[in-house]
C-alpha cells in the first residue's frame, strides 16, 4: 500500500487515530497527576475523551477541554502532558469548524488560556513570580496555540481547496455527459431525417409503381402482363434499395464503431441514378447539371442529394398524374444551388400536415449555413430552390 492509500485510508477511519491519540494524551497526564487527585482524574479523563469527537463536533469538542482544564487547574498547577490536548482541540476547532466567528473566539480563548497559564503556573513556586516569568509563560503558550491554530487553519484551506477541486470535476463531468447526450440526441435525429428520406421516397415509388401494375392488369388486358411486370421489377429494385439504406443507417444505432460501410453514400454524381428511378415510376424528369465538379465536403454533397430526393419524392406524391419535373444544378466556385421545378398542381395541392419533408430540407441546407424556399412556381406548379456555400463561413 502506498503512502497516499495508507493516509486516504486512514482518513476515511478518523477513530483509528483520535482514539489512541485521546488514550494516550489521559494515560500520560493521569500518571503524572499521580494519586490523590480523583477530581483531576476525572477532569483531565473527560477532556482527552472529548478528543474523540474533534472532527464531526469541534466546537463541542474545544469547550469541553477548555472547561475541563480550567478546573483542572484548581487541584493542581502543574503543567501535565495531557494539556497537550487543548492544542489538539484547538487545531481541531480551526481546521474543522466552517464558521469563521467560532473559530476567532477560539484563538481568543487560547489568548486568555495563555494569560492565566502565566499566573497559575509560575505560582507553583510559591513566590510572586516577575513580570519576565509572566511575559515568558504567556509567550510560550500563546505561541504554542497561534500554531495550532493556524496549522488547523492551513488544513481547512487545504480541504476547502480539495473539496472545491472536487466539484468541479463532478461539474465537469456532468457537462460532458450532458454534451454526449446532446450530441447522441443530434445524431438520432440526423439518422431519423435520412430514414425518412430513404423510406419515404423508396415508399413513393412503390406505391405508383403498384397503382401502375394494377391499373395495367384491369384495364389494358392486352399488354397488362408486360406492364406489370415492368412496375414490380421497379418496386423491386426500389424495395432492394431502400432496405439497404435503412440497414445501413440502423447500424449507426447498433455499432457505433463501424467503419466506412456507414459512410454517407448520397451524392450529386448519384443524382443519375435517382432521376432514373423517379422515371421509372411513371414522372418525366429532366436533370441539368452545370459547372465543373468542385470540392465539397460529404455533408454538403449528402444534404444536396437529399434536397432533390424529397422534392421529387413530392413531385411523386403532390404534382398529380401527368406532371413532370426539371432538376437544374448549378456548380459555382463560391457556392450550389439547387432548382427543382415541376408543372403539377402545385398550390392547389392536398398536404395533410404531417409531412416533414420540407422542415428537414431546410434544416439539412442552414446546417450549411444556405438557404432554401418552396411554394408555388412562377409560371405554376411547385418550386424548390436551395442554395448552399460551397466554402466554410468565417
Amino acid at each position: 500500500m502506498t503512502e497516499g492509500n495508507v493516509y486516504d485510508w486512514l482518513q476515511r477511519r478518523p477513530l483509528l487515530l483520535d482514539v489512541p491519540l485521546a488514550l494516550v494524551l489521559a494515560l500520560l497526564g493521569l500518571v503524572v497527576l499521580g494519586e490523590g487527585h480523583g477530581i483531576g482524574w476525572a477532569v483531565v479523563g473527560v477532556a482527552n475523551l472529548a478528543l474523540l469527537l474533534r472532527r464531526s463536533h469541534p466546537a463541542l469538542a474545544f469547550a469541553v477541554v477548555s472547561v475541563a482544564l480550567a478546573l483542572r487547574v484548581i487541584p493542581t498547577s502543574n503543567l501535565l502532558p495531557g494539556d497537550l490536548a487543548f492544542l489538539v482541540a484547538l487545531y481541531s476547532l480551526a481546521a474543522y469548524d466552517p464558521r469563521r466567528g467560532v473559530r476567532v473566539a477560539g484563538l481568543g480563548v487560547a489568548a486568555l488560556g495563555s494569560a492565566i497559564a502565566g499566573l497559575r503556573f509560575n505560582a507553583v513556586s510559591g513566590r510572586t513570580p516577575g513580570m519576565g516569568e509572566l511575559v515568558f509563560t504567556f509567550m510560550a503558550c500563546a505561541a504554542a496555540s497561534l500554531a495550532a491554530w493556524a496549522l488547523g487553519d492551513l488544513k481547512r484551506a487545504r480541504l476547502q481547496r480539495l473539496s472545491d477541486l472536487q466539484d468541479r470535476a463532478e461539474r465537469i463531468e456532468r457537462e460532458r455527459e450532458q454534451e454526449l447526450r446532446l450530441a447522441a440526441k443530434d445524431e438520432r435525429a440526423a439518422i431519423a431525417r435520412e430514414m425518412h428520406d430513404v423510406v419515404a421516397h423508396a415508399l413513393s415509388v412503390i406505391v405508383v409503381q403498384a397503382d401502375g401494375a394494377a391499373y395495367a392488369a384491369e384495364r389494358s388486358p392486352d399488354d397488362a402482363l408486360a406492364r406489370s411486370v415492368g412496375a414490380l421489377e421497379t418496386i423491386g429494385s426500389t424495395a432492394r434499395d431502400a432496405l439497404t439504406e435503412t440497414r445501413r443507417l440502423v447500424g449507426v444505432l447498433r455499432d457505433p464503431q463501424s467503419g466506412a460501410e456507414l459512410a454517407p453514400t448520397g451524392g450529386i454524381d448519384q443524382l443519375g441514378d435517382l432521376v432514373s428511378r423517379v422515371r421509372a415510376a411513371g414522372v418525366p424528369v429532366t436533370l441539368t447539371v452545370e459547372g465543373a465538379e468542385r470540392d465539397r465536403s460529404v455533408g454538403l454533397d449528402l444534404a444536396a442529394y437529399r434536397v432533390v430526393q424529397e422534392a421529387l419524392t413530392n413531385v411523386i406524391k403532390h404534382a398529380g398524374p401527368g406532371a413532370s419535373a426539371v432538376v437544374d444544378v448549378h456548380q459555382a466556385p463560391d457556392r450550389l444551388r439547387i432548382c427543382v421545378t415541376d408543372d403539377g398542381r402545385g398550390a392547389a395541392s392536398t398536404d395533410d400536415g404531417r409531412g416533414h419533408g420540407l422542415p428537414g430540407m431546410s434544416e439539412r441546407v442552414a446546417v450549411h449555413g444556405g438557404t432554401l424556399t418552396a411554394g408555388p412556381g412562377r409560371t405554376g406548379g411547385f418550386e424548390v430552390l436551395a442554395t448552399m456555400p460551397t466554402k466554410e463561413q468565417p
